[in-house]
C-alpha cells in the first residue's frame, strides 16, 4: 500500500511539474515573441525576459518540433538541471549552458534533460532517424545583440566518458572532422565552419548503466544572421 501511494505521489507530481513547464513556456512565448516583418525571424523582448531572470541569455527555435525555449547560462553548480527558466524548482529543467562565453567561444554546448514527456531537448532522439535529420537540419539561435543560424552537420549516440577523452587534445580543427567521422549521414557544402554549437541530451541507446552515461549530441556550424 505504502509503495502504492508514493508511487501515485510520484506521478501527480511529475504530471504537475509537467503542466507547469509546458503552460510556463507557451506563456512564455506569448508575452514575450512576435513574428517579425521578415519571415526568417522572430521579434524577443529581451528586457521583459531579463526582468524574469537575468540567466536568460538566448533562445533555441526548432521548426516543427517542440524546442522551443529560452537558454540559460548556469553559472550555478548545474542549477537548471532541476529549475525552469524562471528559476523555480522543476524536474524538467531548462536549455542551459556552462560555457563562460556562450557563441563567442568556438563550441558552445547546450543541454537539455531528455524527457518521457516530450519537453526540453527529448526530440533530439528523432535525429537518428535519416529521414527527420535531412527535414530539421537546421535551426536559429536568438541571442539580444546577434543572431544566428545552425546548421547541423553531424548527430551520433555515444559515452559520455569516451566523448570527452576523444576530444580533450584535440585543436577546434581537429574537433570539426572527429563529428564529421561520426555521423552515417551524408553532408554537403557546409563550407568553412568557424563555429559550432552543440546540442546534448542523455540517450538510451545500447545503454547499459543507471543512471545512463550516454548521450546524443547534434553538431551544427555556427554562423551570424544580418
Amino acid at each position: 500500500m505504502i509503495i502504492l501511494i508514493i508511487a501515485s505521489y510520484s506521478l501527480v507530481k511529475n504530471y504537475i511539474e509537467y503542466k507547469q513547464s509546458q503552460d510556463s513556456s507557451i506563456k512564455l512565448i506569448e508575452k514575450t515573441i512576435t513574428e517579425s516583418s521578415n519571415e526568417e525571424n522572430i521579434n524577443i523582448n529581451w528586457d521583459q525576459l531579463e526582468e524574469i531572470n537575468k540567466d536568460i541569455i538566448g533562445w533555441i527555435k526548432i521548426e516543427n518540433t517542440k524546442i522551443d525555449y529560452p537558454i540559460l547560462k548556469d553559472s550555478d553548480k548545474l542549477k537548471y538541471l532541476k529549475h525552469s527558466f524562471d528559476g523555480k524548482y522543476n524536474n524538467n529543467g531548462a536549455i542551459f549552458t556552462l560555457n563562460e562565453n556562450p557563441f563567442q567561444n568556438y563550441t558552445t554546448i547546450l543541454y537539455g534533460h531528455n524527457m518521457k514527456n516530450g519537453l526540453m531537448f527529448s526530440e533530439l532522439k528523432k535525429y537518428m532517424n535519416e529521414e527527420f535529420f535531412y527535414e530539421h537540419s537546421s535551426f536559429k539561435i536568438y541571442t539580444k545583440n546577434q543572431n544566428y543560424l545552425a546548421t547541423i552537420f553531424s548527430c551520433y549516440s555515444t559515452e559520455v566518458n569516451e566523448e570527452e577523452n576523444n576530444i580533450k587534445l584535440l585543436s577546434f580543427r581537429e574537433e570539426v572532422e572527429y563529428y564529421k567521422s561520426k555521423c552515417n549521414y551524408s553532408i554537403d557544402n557546409m563550407g568553412e565552419i568557424e563555429k559550432i554549437v552543440k546540442l546534448s541530451t542523455c540517450s538510451y541507446l545500447n545503454n547499459h548503466t543507471n543512471p545512463t552515461s550516454q548521450r546524443y549530441y547534434i553538431v551544427a556550424k555556427l554562423e551570424k544572421l544580418e
